[in-house]
């Protein structure tokens, strides 16, 4: 029989052990409320990531096809950067993916917009020097970026983020060193008894003529590709090597939109001054002159044994520019831009120019404006240095005899006409130029990060 006592222990017992899985039913009650704050931060957060993940993607193809168009108008562009026709290739490029017309800022411009935002630079500049296209203008830089709201991650404070995805695109090599952009003209290209010219690149003759390429005599025509819109026709013995290709597509003047410098009011300067005047202006004999960049109205006549140098810089020619006899010309970073008329450079005179390296006229040696008619006749010694791009659109280019040694040379002409016995070489060496070769690509769009 137990005892008072002893029952009075055993309720206290009970009460304490009541009273201590009390308290542990509290605290595991406070753990799974924690433990269950915990779980859904975690999924919320899962759940955005999820979402912003989606989003990059989405985004990183937007941006990738906004590069990409935007590549596809280089050679539309010429030496503008970020022209009309690449900011409205590369706007469609977006809202064709399916997002809204996105604000607008060019070369790494800034805004206050909070949604929707294309970044387009071209040349790249949102890197800085870290980043190896940095500047340059055959390569196109979109960025995409959007503000985009969280799901459940705004219940811990975060609302938004801000999600940004980066391409670069450019334009394939370089397939031709020469263009005969004429679209008709029979014997667009012609070579003539013992002419010779080897193109390190390729030639595409844009004509459809069924005479668009006529090759005469024992002509050696030598290329990467030789690509005809229309037909050829070979006469004789001539080396013609690979086999033209007929039937090829018509291509686009890859310097259509090549800005041409303001003529203006007569400028021009020589270190002497009794050579002429702005009416014409003639260095004779065995002289010398030295020529300064600016307006030459008139036109310039060298001839005999004369010496002539030409300092760096755009020289704007209103009127012809003759050549005669062994006259020696020299000048480096140079551009010709004829306004009218056009150069005929006779005899074996030596010849060293060389174009430009950068700003507009990168690669550019000698321009005739849309709508001169003026046929351009080149010649030259066996030493001579032709290096740049001939840009003739309306016009003939006759080329007599005469290497060229020039790293590259670049003919864009009308319609063109090889004689003489010398091998006339257009290379394709465009190390010295920082953005590459002047016409671009010859293929299509590509991705270079």
């Amino acid at each position: 029989m137990k005892t008072p006592s002893t029952n009075s222990c055993a309720r206290s017992l009970l009460r304490r052990l009541r009273a201590s899985l009390g308290e542990d039913r509290a605290q595991v009650l406070v753990l799974v409320v924690l433990s269950m704050g915990v779980l859904l931060g975690m999924l919320a957060l899962a759940i955005d990531v999820g979402q912003m993940l989606f989003v990059k993607r989405q985004l990183q193809s937007t941006a990738d096809a906004a590069a990409l168009a935007g590549a596809l108008e280089l050679n539309t562009c010429g030496s503008t950067a970020n022209c009309q026709a690449m900011q409205d290739a590369a706007i469609s490029a977006v809202t064709e993916s399916g997002l809204s017309s996105p604000t607008l800022v060019t070369q790494c411009g800034s805004t206050t917009s909070t949604g929707l935002t294309l970044t387009l630079d071209n040349g790249p500049c949102l890197l800085g020097a870290s980043d190896p296209n940095s500047g340059n203008k055959k390569v196109v830089e979109a960025m995409v970026s959007t503000t985009q709201p969280t799901l459940l991650a705004g219940l811990f404070g975060m609302h938004s983020m801000r999600i940004v995805a980066r391409s670069e695109a450019s334009v394939g090599s370089t397939t031709y060193n020469l263009y005969v952009i004429n679209p008709s003209a029979a014997q667009s290209m012609l070579m003539n008894g013992n002419a010779s010219l080897t193109v390190q690149g390729g030639v595409i003759v844009d004509s459809d003529s069924n005479t668009a390429l006529l090759v005469n005599g024992h002509a050696t025509l030598s290329a990467s590709n030789i690509d005809v819109v229309g037909n050829t026709l070979i006469n004789g013995n001539p080396s013609v090597s690979p086999s033209p290709n007929t039937g090829a597509n018509h291509v686009d003047d890859p310097f259509a939109n090549l800005a041409a410098p303001a003529v203006g009011a007569c400028t021009n300067a020589t270190s002497s001054p009794y050579y002429g005047s702005c009416g014409n202006l003639s260095v004779n004999g065995h002289k010398s002159a030295v020529f300064n960049p600016g307006v030459y109205k008139g036109g310039i006549n060298i001839n005999g044994g004369a010496s002539v140098t030409f300092n760096p810089g755009t020289y704007i020619i209103d009127g012809n520019m003759i050549v005669n006899g062994n006259a020696t010309l020299t000048g480096n970073g140079v551009t010709f831009y004829f306004a009218s008329g056009s150069m005929t450079a006779n005899g074996n005179g030596t010849v060293d120019l060389v174009a430009p390296t950068t700003g507009t006229y990168a690669g550019i040696l000698y321009y005739q404006a849309h709508g001169d008619t003026s046929a351009a006749i080149v010649n030259g010694s066996s030493s001579s240095v032709w290096q740049g791009a001939f840009y003739v659109p309306s016009a003939q280019l006759t080329v007599n005899g005469g290497a060229n040694l020039a790293a590259y040379t670049i003919m864009v002409v009308n319609t063109l006409i090889v004689n003489g016995s010398d091998n006339f070489t257009l290379g394709n060496d465009f190390s010295s130029l920082p953005n590459g070769s002047p016409v671009g690509g010859g293929g299509g769009p590509v991705m270079v990060q």
